[in-house]
């Protein structure tokens, strides 16, 4: 290929949709009639990509067949795509073909988590003194519930209410001011950016997602992951 093919903004973007195309019709099995629109539903539906670059490819896609089927000038299509296009359909090929690992995104951590019958202070002192604010309590069969600050906060504000001194002394006691929406869900260690992304923002909207090995409830956390690690990872997936 000469050094003109090589930076030619047509081949640069038309070579990273053929990538994208190959790659979903593989990673979904998809048959030769099914259409690039209908892997791109498909590949949103599976976590593979999001809304945003959904839509992208879609509006890509025209652009594919302007440039493919479109009229030519001395061999060169009429029409270049804009480098912020190729930059952009480059970016979603290299995530999609190679997706971040949610763990691998975001910076080390050591999970606090809480036994049961773990005095109350514990979580306060680690409140106090850290940025944690969520902990993940287990019993003796495994876990539990999700200590928020917002259970802590309601056990607070009942508890003082009712004689201006705070009675409950456990996790266990502060877990009963727990709400439905105090949630966490789990996701295995090599949980992809995009999935988690789309555990956090989907319909139940937990507060947090615990990694564990395979995403079981009773294996031991590796990460918890919260509302504001997902600024990392939408940066990273973002057209």
């Amino acid at each position: 290929m000469s050094e003109h093919q090589a930076t030619d903004p047509a081949v640069a973007f038309l070579a990273a949709f053929n990538d994208i195309e190959a790659y979903l019709r593989s990673e979904l099995n998809a048959k030769r009639s099914d259409s690039f629109r209908w892997m791109v539903r498909l590949a949103e539906k599976k976590h593979l990509i999001s809304k945003e670059q959904s839509e992208a490819l879609d509006a890509f896609a025209e652009l594919r067949n302007a440039i493919s089927h479109g009229p030519y000038k001395n061999l060169r299509p009429i029409a270049d795509p804009r480098p912020d296009t190729v930059t952009m359909i480059e970016h979603i090929r290299d995530v999609l073909t190679d997706p971040p690992i949610a763990l691998q995104v975001l910076p080390r951590q050591d999970v606090c988590s809480l036994r049961m019958a773990d005095p109350i202070t514990d979580a306060l002192d680690i409140i106090r003194t850290t940025e944690i604010s969520q902990f993940p309590v287990y019993g003796d069969d495994g876990y539990v519930a999700l200590l928020t600050t917002n259970t802590i906060a309601r056990w607070v504000a009942v508890d003082l209410g009712d004689n201006s001194h705070l009675d409950a002394t456990t996790v266990a006691e502060v877990l009963d001011y727990a709400e439905a929406s105090d949630s966490a869900v789990f996701m295995p260690r090599n949980a992809t950016a995009q999935e988690v992304i789309d555990v956090m923002t989907g319909p139940d909207l937990p507060w947090s997602v615990i990694v564990t090995e395979h995403g079981k409830p009773d294996q031991k956390p590796l990460r918890l992951i919260s509302g504001r690690d997902m600024r990392a990872m939408l940066e990273l997936m973002e057209v």
